[in-house]
């Protein structure tokens, strides 16, 4: 209950239930799928409830953040797409043991495509090329074994930090190709996975389907903890909870956070649960995430005029900027996954725990007791 640091599996994967139907449905006609979400969303919990809590489907994950290179995602890739088919540690043994890998290649019936793969390693080739044939490995193997495989590229956007822009045209005239792959891909920069995935001038337009994660729903949430409290026999104010989840905006990471503290305490202290007690919680969980919430702050500072925009969001102040640095600065602070548009010179600040931090008086030198939470007594 109330999990926190890990994927959500089992009874305790809530609301997530609603994206499900339509998420299968497009795997099972093996199309081609973007979700995109900010940090700390879900995307993760989705996937492995669909994949790891589901045998119906053959899957490879692969995680951008992991890879300091192209040629380092591609060692990942081939690594993980032998394995698939009994052929373990593929990379290490091509440099550390080929005379053995040589053997086991030789008893399995993928040994010419295992040989080319050794080819390219043994010629050093081109990061690109090694990366596309990568992937042509995975189409290869999901043809031999009659099978559709689901590929996941977690964080894309990251893409671009170990290649440049023109990977994208290189990718998709690969992949197109691919027909026993679906692909997967998941974004936590919204803005970038929007570019990426739905500008009319990007390779990938109308490449897959559009699946945005929003908060989790408040009012399935309020009787997820409701029916969980009572079966703990722990006195709440329903509307204290109510008040807590609205304030939270459907937050999943923070949601669980705070109603797991809200849930040691009661059980601990036996209290009662009511608007007192989760602003305290709220100040503490706050708190408990300052080191995350300041390293997004000091992120801004290191360009002009980023911290002082995202804080005339925060504060629904109107900024002084001069039209094209505003632009520009907008721009900046939706890349890096801080604020969102909501219309035409409409932006909110995406994290509600930073929305918290930048609305106080003196965001640097904040105690627990000090944040002020007033507005949530509505």
């Amino acid at each position: 209950m109330f999990n926190v640091g890990s994927p959500v599996k089992g009874k305790n994967f809530i609301d997530r239930v609603k994206h499900i139907p339509i998420f299968k449905a497009y795997l099972d006609a093996n199309q081609h799928v973007m979700i995109k979400a900010p940090r700390r969303f879900g995307k993760t919990s989705l996937i492995k409830h669909v994949f790891e809590d589901n045998k119906n489907y053959k899957f490879i994950y692969t995680d951008i953040r992991r890879a300091t290179s192209l040629n380092s995602l591609s060692n990942q890739i081939l690594d993980k797409a032998y394995a698939f088919i009994g052929v373990d540690n593929f990379i290490y043994k091509s440099k550390e043991s080929l005379i053995g890998l040589l053997k086991t290649i030789q008893g399995i019936k993928f040994g010419d495509m295992a040989q080319i793969t050794l080819e390219y390693i043994e010629m050093d080739s081109d990061d690109v090329e090694l990366f596309l044939h990568a992937l042509d490995v995975v189409n290869k193997i999901a043809i031999k074994m009659d099978i559709n495989l689901k590929f996941i590229f977690d964080e894309f956007q990251d893409i671009f930090k170990i290649a440049d822009k023109n990977i994208l045209e290189q990718l998709r005239s690969a992949i197109q190709h691919h027909s026993n792959v679906t692909y997967i891909f998941l974004g936590s920069i919204e803005s970038m996975m929007t570019q990426i995935f739905e500008d009319k001038k990007s390779p990938f337009f109308h490449f897959t389907r559009i699946m945005p994660l929003g908060g989790l729903d408040t009012n399935e949430l309020c009787e997820y903890i409701f029916d969980e409290f009572n079966k703990k026999n722990i006195k709440f104010e329903k509307k204290a909870i109510r008040l807590t989840i609205t304030f939270l905006d459907g937050h999943p990471d923070y949601s669980m956070q705070v109603f797991q503290s809200i849930y040691f305490k009661a059980i601990i202290d036996k209290d009662i649960i009511d608007n007192d007690l989760c602003i305290k919680i709220l100040k503490s969980v706050i708190m408990e995430n300052r080191a995350y919430l300041d390293e997004l702050i000091q992120k801004t500072k290191t360009k002009k005029h980023l911290h002082e925009l995202l804080s005339s969001i925060a504060n629904n102040d109107v900024s002084k900027l001069e039209a094209k640095t505003l632009y520009n600065a907008h721009m900046s602070l939706e890349d890096m996954g801080l604020i969102r548009n909501l219309s035409r010179g409409s932006y909110e600040v995406v994290d509600v725990f930073l929305n918290v931090l930048l609305k106080q008086n003196n965001n640097s030198v904040l105690i627990g007791e000090d944040i002020e939470l007033s507005f949530i007594n509505k």
